[in-house]
């Protein structure tokens, strides 16, 4: 596991960290269901990408063989599905609920995908930062838990995001030959979003209105999404699967933080102590100085 792959998958988390602020900010501007704030970030992050690279004359669909082509479709679909899933668990839940379930699941699911798959289980100091990382990650949204009528479906929708989530992690542990991160992200979220259109016409359509709107929107898309998973993806090169999910788990703890500054929420002291807790799990997950480059 390499330093650098490490500090890309850090990244991410605090990247998407801010999707909570500019989504929070967007829907105070203008009137978006979840369904088509979760097309929007995905297809404005596609599109953004796919120009970038093909004014670099890097896009190169041409060259694109059937193991990329199932590689961007797969990583697409899962990450359409996790972005629904995800909203509406919180619409069922609530964000704290939801937002603890999906991103706890994930590294159990990881875990118990290597596990039937390969037979490894993950050693006693991943265990460890996986308990103080949910731990930390309950202080710190434990004021923001509700429990609604629907809670228990919310719930089981979270669960079925975080395995979403897992999944987009567990495909792409090993590249495919010729297909860097930029064109993954790329390719993978304009197909993506392109597969979310009909969703969101079904669960809900709406379009941002006014440039401060459009602008928020694309922030949403290019730094919370786009950066964020091109990041992520890099870092998956050397990073193993288990170890990345449990550092996304610094996305709620920048929310929060974000959160605190811009909207005046309150963490309280829970919520610092919590955050302390969770930042230390990713410090006990840094690479060390015996381990190898990679450990897939």
């Amino acid at each position: 596991m390499q330093p650098r792959h490490f500090m890309s998958v850090v990244l991410a988390a605090t990247l998407w960290g801010t999707g909570g602020l500019l989504g929070t900010l967007l829907a105070e501007h203008s009137d978006v269901p979840p369904a088509s704030v979760a097309m929007w970030r995905m297809v404005i992050a596609g599109i953004v990408l796919s120009v970038w690279l093909a004014a670099r004359g890097a896009l190169g669909l041409g060259s694109l063989d059937r193991a990329a082509v199932v590689r961007i479709l797969a990583t697409g679909a899962l990450t359409a599905a996790f972005e629904v899933l995800y909203f509406t668990g919180i619409a069922l839940a609530g964000v704290g609920l939801s937002t603890l379930v999906t991103i706890g699941s994930a590294p159990a699911w990881v875990a118990l995908w290597d596990w039937w798959r390969h037979g490894d289980r993950p050693d006693g100091r991943r265990v460890l930062a996986l308990v103080l990382a949910l731990g930390g990650l309950g202080l710190l949204l434990g004021s923001s838990l509700a429990a609604g009528d629907r809670a228990l479906l919310g719930v089981a929708v979270a669960v079925v995001a975080g395995s979403a989530f897992a999944g987009v992690t567990v495909v792409n542990r090993a590249p495919v030959p010729g297909l860097g991160a930029a064109r993954l992200t790329a390719l993978s979220f304009t197909a993506g979003g392109l597969l979310l259109v009909p969703v969101a016409l079904v669960l809900g359509w709406g379009v941002p209105s006014g440039a401060a709107s459009w602008g928020l929107a694309a922030a949403l898309g290019v730094v919370s999404t786009a950066l964020a998973y091109l990041a992520f993806l890099s870092g998956l090169a050397t990073v193993p699967p288990f170890v990345a999910t449990v550092v996304s788990l610094l996305e709620p703890l920048v929310a929060a933080i974000l959160g605190a500054i811009v909207l005046g929420e309150r963490l309280g002291w829970g919520g610092v102590v919590g955050g302390a807790v969770l930042a230390s799990a990713v410090v006990l997950l840094r690479p060390q100085r015996d381990e190898p480059e990679s450990i897939h």
